[in-house]
C-alpha cells in the first residue's frame, strides 16, 4: 500500500500538521509507503524515514502572499498547486495509492481537493476542523459570539457577517468554499477520517452523501506517570488560547462566582479581558512544550468550556492521563470520552451558571480525588498511542479496498 499524504506543513505549527506528519512516520514504520506532498517549509526530520517520500512544492502560506488581492486569488484557487499535485498523482502505481489529505487551506487550496478527485485514486479526509463544508472552517459565528446555525452555503450562511476578520474576508471565504465544493464533488465516495465521535456526528449531515466515515482519534504519546495528587492542588486549569471561542471569559466569571482558584496558560485577545473579570485569576504564557504535563498535572481539573464544536482537543487526553479531571463543554468532541460525573463534568457551553456548579463541585477533596482516579484508569484502558492511531488509520484505509483498487498492507 502506498499513500499520499497532503498536508500544507512540513514540520509541526499546530495540531493538524503534526497529526499528519506522526501519522506518516508511524505508517511508515508499519510497512507504508508514503509520499508526504507540503508546501511550507521547513520540513521535519520525523519525515526522514526510508519509506518516506518528501514532494515539495514550494508554496507559501496564502496570507504571506503579496498583496491582499494574490494572497486572495489565490486563497480561492492556486493553479500551481494542481498542477503540481497532477503531476504527483499521476505517477503513483494505480493499484496501490490513495489519497489522504490533511490541511490544504494554508497554501494548497481547494485545488488540492480537485488534484485528488482527477487522479481517479481512493480519497481520504481527515476532519481536524470544518473547512470541509464551512467557509470558516469553524462553524462559529464570531459577532454573535455564538456556535453557528446556518445550512452552510445557504444565503443566509453567505451573506451573513459572522468572520472574525471582516466580511469582506468572508466572501473570500465563502469563494474558496464554493470551489472546494466543486471539487467535492467530483471525488468518488470520499472516505472521512473524524477525530472523535461526536465531531462526527455532527458533521456526517453536511458531508457527500456519497461518503462512508469512520473515526480515528488522534494519537497523544505521553509516558504513563503516577497520577496527580489532585485533592492536594487548589485551582482549575485553562491551557488553550485566549480567544472567544475557546470561551475563557467563561471561565473566568464561573471561577469567581465559584470561588475557586483559576490559572489561565496561553495567550490571545482576551487576556486583558479574563483579568479584568477576574482579579484573582492567574494568567501565565505558554509554557516549552516539555513542561505542558509538569503544567496539567498541578491542577486540581481541567477546563475546556469552548462555545465551538470542538472536534478533539488533545488537552483533555493529557490531562486524563494524568489522572487530572475535566470540566468541559458537552459541545466539544471529547465529551464523548467522558462519563458525566465519573471521570469528568459536561455542561452547556457559554452556561457560566452552570460551569461555576461544576467547580464548586470539584473544589470538594472527594469529588475531585475519586473523579480523577477514574479518567487515569479509563484512559490508560486504552491510551492513544501512536500505534493505536496507526493501527486504525490503516483499518481505515483497507475499507477503501471494496472498491477492488488498492492492494493490501505489506
Amino acid at each position: 500500500m502506498r499513500v499520499v499524504i497532503v498536508s500544507d506543513f512540513g514540520s509541526v505549527n499546530g495540531g493538524a500538521a503534526k497529526v499528519a506528519i506522526e501519522s506518516a512516520r508511524g505508517l511508515a514504520e508499519a510497512g507504508v509507503e508514503v509520499v508526504y506532498a507540503c508546501a511550507i517549509g521547513p520540513v521535519s526530520d520525523r519525515l526522514d524515514h526510508p519509506r518516506i517520500e518528501v514532494a515539495r512544492f514550494e508554496g507559501e502560506e496564502i496570507w504571506q502572499v503579496g498583496n491582499r488581492i494574490a494572497a486572495a486569488r489565490q486563497g480561492v484557487w492556486n493553479a500551481e498547486a494542481h498542477e503540481f499535485l497532477r503531476v504527483l498523482l499521476a505517477r503513483q502505481p494505480r493499484h496501490a495509492t490513495l489519497v489522504h489529505l490533511h490541511q490544504w487551506t494554508k497554501a494548497f487550496s481547494p485545488a488540492a481537493i480537485a488534484a485528488a478527485g482527477a487522479s481517479d485514486l481512493p480519497v481520504a479526509i481527515t476532519m481536524h476542523d470544518y473547512f470541509s463544508f464551512c467557509p470558516t472552517g469553524g462553524y462559529f459565528d464570531f459577532r454573535a459570539g455564538a456556535a453557528c446555525g446556518r445550512t452552510p452555503m445557504s444565503a443566509g450562511c453567505v451573506t451573513a457577517n459572522c468572520d472574525r476578520a471582516s466580511y469582506a474576508h468572508k466572501l473570500v471565504r465563502v469563494a474558496r468554499q464554493w470551489r472546494s465544493d466543486e471539487a467535492m464533488r467530483s471525488l468518488k465516495a470520499p472516505l472521512f477520517i473524524h477525530v472523535s465521535d461526536f465531531a462526527r456526528r455532527f458533521a456526517e449531515p453536511f458531508l457527500p452523501k456519497s461518503a462512508r466515515h469512520v473515526v480515528v482519534e488522534n494519537m497523544m504519546e505521553a509516558a504513563r506517570r503516577e497520577p496527580a495528587d489532585v485533592a492536594s492542588n487548589r485551582h482549575a486549569l485553562f491551557l488553550g488560547r485566549f480567544t472567544q471561542e475557546k470561551a475563557g471569559d467563561v471561565l473566568a466569571r464561573a471561577a469567581l462566582a465559584a470561588g475557586m482558584p483559576v490559572r489561565f496558560v496561553g495567550e490571545g485577545p482576551l487576556a486583558d479581558e479574563i483579568g479584568r473579570i477576574n482579579p484573582s485569576a492567574e494568567v501565565r504564557g505558554w509554557v516549552p512544550a516539555e513542561r505542558v504535563f509538569d503544567e496539567i498535572k498541578q491542577a486540581r481539573c481541567l477546563v475546556l468550556p469552548s462555545l465551538w464544536f470542538e472536534p478533539g482537543p488533545l488537552v483533555i487526553a493529557e490531562a486524563r492521563s494524568l489522572g487530572v479531571p475535566v470540566v468541559l463543554a458537552r459541545t466539544t468532541g471529547p465529551a464523548s470520552w467522558i462519563e458525566d460525573g465519573e471521570d469528568g463534568i459536561l455542561v452547556e457551553g457559554g452556561d457560566v451558571d452552570g460551569l461555576a456548579l461544576a467547580l464548586e463541585r470539584m473544589r470538594a477533596d472527594e469529588v475531585a480525588r475519586a473523579m480523577g482516579q477514574a479518567a487515569y484508569r479509563r484512559y490508560w484502558a486504552d491510551p492513544l498511542t501512536v500505534e493505536r492511531h496507526v493501527t486504525r488509520t490503516i483499518a481505515a484505509y483497507s475499507s477503501l479496498r471494496n472498491e477492488g483498487r488498492l492492494a493490501a498492507v505489506g
